[in-house]
């Protein structure tokens, strides 16, 4: 079976061209700060939980008929630098994960013959690979177990009136007309309708980030709670 590369919602066969081969992953750098102690041998390195992007070069090669060699050369840049698309890049031997792709460079695409093209896109994604179940609306008990690093979850509360929504103790309130959504990475709230409403919470949207583990998620006010927990790892 041959090896497939998925982004922005489509396999690269939808779009008539093939991976020549799986890409290797980097592992992420993480961010820290050198210090050089006098009197002391080596160097002090602080680490303060974050860490660079990285880039995943995927190698690509398409064949077409000779009179549509241009619109295939479009449509693969249509696909590549979409950013109205879901952003995702998974591949066939990991489809469960997905990297969060900030952007493409599509770089040259050659033509090796009257029919073939190659083309190596560099794809610069989040340090993070993200666990695809992860992205559905679940219960908070369901979400409450983490079983990888630190999340920034998504809230969705429904109802009406003041609440306050706790996450191993730290407390955010909110006044919830109707709907709410609280996007903890994004660190926006805002209703359904995309009307902004950050000033309809009080709080540290990174007090309602999940930790590994078990976690603690209650609201108060008879409001319904729903959560995706966007897990995810290195």
């Amino acid at each position: 079976m041959s090896f497939i590369t998925r982004y922005n919602g489509k396999n690269d066969r939808d779009i008539g061209v093939l991976t020549v081969r799986r890409p290797n992953i980097p592992s992420p750098t993480p961010k820290v700060e050198t210090y050089e102690i006098p009197g002391q041998d080596g160097s002090l390195f602080s680490f303060f939980g974050f860490y660079e992007d990285i880039n995943i070069p995927v190698e690509l090669n398409f064949m077409t008929p000779l009179d549509e060699w241009g619109a295939k050369v479009r449509q693969v840049k249509e696909w590549l630098l979409d950013r109205n698309g879901d952003r995702r890049l998974s591949f066939s031997d990991d489809m469960e994960f997905f990297y969060v792709v900030k952007n493409v460079d599509v770089g040259e695409i050659t033509r090796t013959s009257r029919r073939i093209g190659t083309l190596t896109p560099t794809f610069t994604c989040e340090p993070y690979i993200y666990f695809s179940a992860g992205t559905n609306k679940m219960t908070a008990e369901e979400a409450s177990l983490n079983p990888f690093m630190t999340s920034q979850p998504v809230y969705y509360l429904t109802g009406e009136g003041n609440t306050t929504l706790s996450v191993n103790g730290k407390e955010v309130t909110a006044n919830v007309g109707q709907n709410l959504t609280i996007d903890t990475k994004r660190k926006i709230a805002y209703r359904q309708d995309g009307s902004l409403m950050n000033t309809a919470i009080s709080g540290n949207y990174e007090d309602l980030w999940l930790q590994p583990g078990q976690n603690e998620i209650t609201v108060t006010g008879g409001i319904e709670l729903e959560i995706a927990p966007y897990w995810r790892t290195l």
